[in-house]
């Protein structure tokens, strides 16, 4: 009999946490089901199971299964083939506290044989709408304030430490963006010894953006939940000036300053967090650049690296 093919070999895409993606087959999502059916965690507690393709901007190369978590009746989500990084994070969030993650309500490195980390999440229904305004990228922010609290605590490697290099990588990748790229590069390593002196490294959420996140209920009272993390040890202006480049928005740096003081934190005074905005945010646009180039935003981005080149030096 022949064996059963598990995995598409498709190269991903460099940005892709993944390496590999399980086949998008019947027979291999059968075998999953069965799986689920044997894991002690998940066993006779999963119902109605069927493919659920999440609504992401980009394509998830995870496997996903909708459903329903008994006997409470708890809509889930089922995501199979995730990295060790987001099992342990995601598992670890939800068991020790409340308001950072959706629910994980079972998870394990392995199902059966397979060599896949998976998580069984509770599914919120609601995501974010632009009309939402300024509320939802406060929400957004708090949430990645309230992970930074958490993750302060939690002993693991399993963070990406992100260095100057790292963000040397970026801006040669999208160096193609503006010729006042060229300003960063040169003046980076100086630039990087200011900013870890005035914002010690510490772990990010990572991956901030409207597509990582869920909520209980539209405004009033907008509470944001995070998923699909990648923790990565940065200077804390790294998460608002990601997001804000990504998503849009303004003055998020400073807006993360005031959530940081209000949480007893470092953030800096004003002159020290306007000049750590202009430097991430001119950092962030050429990763931008460097990932999927775009010229419909190339105008924008341009210009958050251009304000970054000239300041004082």
């Amino acid at each position: 009999m022949p064996t059963l093919q598990l995995w598409d070999e498709t190269p991903l895409p460099s940005w892709s946490q993944l390496r590999r993606r399980l086949r998008d087959d019947p027979e291999v999502r059968a075998l999953l089901l069965a799986e689920l059916g044997r894991h002690p965690a998940t066993a006779g507690r999963l119902a109605e199971l069927r493919p659920y393709r999440a609504p992401t901007p980009t394509p998830s190369h995870s496997t996903w299964f909708a459903g329903t978590w008994t006997p409470d009746g708890t809509d889930v989500l089922v995501k199979i083939n995730i990295t060790f990084r987001e099992q342990f994070w995601m598992a670890g969030a939800s068991a020790a506290t409340i308001g950072l993650v959706p629910r994980v309500l079972a998870s394990d490195t392995s199902l059966g044989e397979l060599d896949v980390a998976w998580l069984v999440l509770e599914r919120l229904p609601y995501v974010y709408d632009p009309a939402w305004g300024a509320a939802g990228f406060s929400a957004m922010l708090a949430a990645a304030a309230r992970f930074q609290v958490f993750a302060a605590g939690v002993d693991t490697p399993l963070v990406y430490e992100e260095g100057a290099g790292t963000i040397r990588y970026w801006a040669v990748g999208g160096r193609q963006l503006c010729a006042e790229t060229e300003v960063l590069l040169k003046h980076l390593d100086a630039d990087w010894a200011w900013v870890t002196g005035v914002a010690a490294p510490e772990v990010m959420f990572g991956d901030l953006h409207f597509g990582n996140a869920v909520f209980r209920a539209p405004p009033p009272g907008l509470t944001a939940l995070l998923f699909d993390p990648i923790p990565r040890r940065q200077p804390w202006p790294f998460e608002p000036a990601y997001f804000e480049v990504l998503c849009g928005g303004s003055g998020l740096v400073a807006e993360m300053a005031a959530i940081r003081s209000g949480q007893g934190r470092p953030a800096g005074g004003p002159d020290e967090v306007g000049r750590l905005g202009a430097l991430y945010r001119g950092w962030m646009a050429l990763l931008s650049w460097s990932i999927q180039p775009d010229e419909a935003k190339r105008a924008r981005l341009a210009e958050y690296v251009t304000a970054a080149a000239r300041l004082d030096r």
